[in-house]
């Protein structure tokens, strides 16, 4: 054998041994036998080309997860969930005096004397209390004292913003309610939950937002079990923030309550809470609240402008132009979008008047007698 042969089996061993040493690497680097990542033009071996598998699967991580919203614990407060929701009235109980508006009554009486005007308090005024979602909620109850034999109209008297401090049985409604029951109808005026002697709202501040039209909802089913109470003849009367609960609970029952609305909250949410939060702490944690919900769910479900269509109530609105907390436009812009849909809305327009409408008051409450009686066919 000569020199050339020999370097020649030489060099094939080497070029053999090489081969076998390179296909064992490949196959341990790919996951041992029981892996095909080798023949596949996404798997390992693609590295040769400078593919950087541990970088790809390091992206892949990090995309965002995709989040699927209105699933949360919130979701059962959205307009399409609480239509679908069976409310749930309960017994209202009596539970005593209602001792600061009783104090308050003879000053308001005496005042309309000194006008030469009489007025009567011709009903009785009870604190009470009923149950929503398992929780209790206060009130006061107005009832006419009258020899009539038939059952009576009930408004439901719905209060606007209320701070704790100060706060008392039936606040925000009580004078409307004395005068509406000086003419005949009940009235059941709510506290919420966290005010009067109602149990605790919920720590979320939206939750506890959005709790507020379920109570009215089985305030409503509460009331159509008292046998004195015509359960077909039932109004709701709402004022500022209370506007907007009244008109999600018009909305989310479709019933033909007539409803008279006393500068309504009528700006949608979320932007009915934004565009009053200035950039103080508490301002920037409901900002906060607000952003994060919005991740979660789609605000469009818990706001009243997506909804119009539902609303087969009559309404009168009433808006002061000296109001600074509710506008003009606002209303205006509230009874086109109703009108689009048919809707009967009568707006009343008070020059000089404030958001209580303490300018045109005796005027205004009038007009709201008025149009119970015409819409109950009283």
């Amino acid at each position: 054998m000569g020199y050339t042969e020999i370097v020649k089996k030489i060099f094939f061993i080497i070029l053999c041994l090489l081969t076998t040493g390179v296909a064992i690497w490949l196959v341990l680097k790919s996951g041992g036998y029981g892996g095909n990542k080798i023949f596949d033009p996404k798997g390992s071996a693609w590295q040769w080309f400078g593919k950087n598998e541990k970088k790809d699967n390091e992206k892949e991580a990090g995309k965002p997860e995709m989040v699927i919203k209105n699933t949360g614990y919130l979701a059962q407060y959205n307009f399409e969930n609480l239509k679908k929701r069976e409310n749930k009235g309960s017994i209202i109980s009596e539970i005593g005096r209602v001792i600061v508006v009783e104090e308050a009554r003879p000053t308001v009486v005496e005042k309309y004397k000194e006008e030469g005007v009489i007025k009567e308090n011709n009903f009785k005024s009870r604190a009470i209390t009923f149950e929503s979602n398992g929780k209790k909620i206060s009130g006061m109850m107005n009832i006419p004292v009258t020899e009539r034999s038939s059952k009576m109209p009930v408004v439901i008297m719905i209060r606007g913003f209320a701070d704790s401090e100060g706060y008392f049985v039936g606040s925000g409604s009580w004078k409307a309610a004395d005068e509406l029951a000086r003419n005949g109808f009940v009235t059941v005026s709510l506290d919420f939950l966290g005010f009067g002697m109602s149990d605790g709202e919920s720590s979320d501040i939206l939750e506890a937002r959005f709790e507020k039209p379920v109570g009215v909802l089985d305030l409503i089913e509460s009331v159509k079990k008292l046998k004195y109470v015509d359960p077909d003849k039932i109004g709701i009367w709402a004022h500022s923030n209370g506007g907007q609960i009244a008109v999600s609970v018009l909305e989310i029952t479709s019933k033909n309550y007539p409803t008279v609305l006393w500068a309504p909250m009528t700006n949608p949410f979320p932007q009915s809470v934004l565009e009053t939060m200035d950039d103080s702490q508490p301002g920037l944690i409901v900002k906060k609240r607000i952003e994060d919900f919005e991740k979660e769910y789609d605000s469009k479900l818990y706001s009243i402008d997506n909804f119009y269509s539902w609303i087969e109530a009559p309404l009168l609105i009433h808006q002061g132009t000296t109001d600074v907390w509710c506008k003009v436009k606002w209303q205006e812009d509230f009874k086109k979008e109703l009108e689009k849909y048919n809707k009967e809305v009568y707006l009343d327009i008070r020059e000089g008047s404030d958001h209580n409408l303490k300018q045109s008051w005796d005027e205004v409450i009038k007009m709201d007698i008025d149009f119970f009686k015409n819409k109950m066919e009283i």
